[in-house]
């Protein structure tokens, strides 16, 4: 197969890459890289239209912050109404579901103290980031979503498809399911791109995962999707990646698993 030479033009390099991609001998995940990296070196959809264009993009993100008002207060823990210590010490949701916070003693020799004690997160399951991805005339999309959290410096951002803690939703009348639950939990009709288990920062979280899984809608299948989610290109990501505290760290998680 010809090599891709610094002389060609962004249309034969599309071509070289794309000879390569149909013809690899690899799984999914692989293709998918092989597509990113498509994207990336030839150029191939410069000038092309997107779904959204950026600055539809920036003007959703504003609207969803107008429409989701929070205000978020600091109150001392012996003030939340549903959450309290148990005779354990641990401070935890009344249904001991969530997450609660525990104390760990820990010694090392190999830090700047050989000792030392802390409060820290013990999450209740493990969770799951989903990533959902569609093709459009080749060029790959990614499904994102307007994340609305409490400690948001902004109230809202990028998210990826999903992140859930399924535990939170069994027999909890309370809490609506997200969209998209059954389907990434379960993959249901989807093509698999990959599938992992990634370690939280362990200075705030106690030995805490979640399971990444990033799948690809097939071919010709549509989904109808709510107001709060919009198909992103990767040009696109990258450029909320780089408006500070746009994109929020669950995306960023599974993001760096295509890298």
């Amino acid at each position: 197969m010809p090599a891709i030479k610094k002389g060609h033009s962004a249309a034969q390099r599309r071509d070289l890459l794309l000879d390569r991609i149909l013809t690899a001998d690899a799984g999914m995940d692989a293709r998918i890289r092989m597509e990113l990296k498509l994207e990336q070196l030839s150029g191939c959809f410069e000038g092309k239209p997107e779904l959204h264009s950026i600055k539809e993009l920036i003007q959703w993100l504003d609207d969803e912050r107008a429409n989701n008002h929070i205000f978020a207060k600091r109150e001392g823990l012996n003030t939340l109404e549903e959450w309290k210590r148990n005779e354990d010490g641990f401070f935890s949701h009344r249904q001991n579901k969530f997450f609660r916070i525990i104390g760990v003693k820990t010694t090392s020799p190999a830090r700047e103290v050989n000792s030392w004690s802390q409060p820290i997160l013990d999450n209740e399951g493990t969770g799951i980031i989903g990533l959902l991805i569609k093709r459009v005339e080749g060029r790959l999309y990614f499904l994102m979503q307007a994340k609305v959290d409490a400690g948001n410096r902004n109230i809202v951002q990028v998210g990826p498809t999903v992140q859930f803690n399924p535990g939170n939703y069994i027999d909890n009348e309370k809490l609506k399911k997200p969209f998209l639950f059954d389907m990434i939990l379960k993959s249901e009709g989807l093509v698999t791109i990959q599938e992992s288990m990634q370690a939280e920062e362990g200075g705030r979280f106690y030995k805490e995962e979640h399971l990444h899984k990033i799948l690809l809608l097939p071919d010709g299948q549509t989904l109808s999707i709510p107001a709060q989610y919009r198909w992103f290109s990767l040009g696109q990501i990258r450029f909320f990646l780089h408006l500070g505290d746009s994109v929020n760290s669950a995306a960023r998680s599974i993001l760096a698993c295509l890298v």
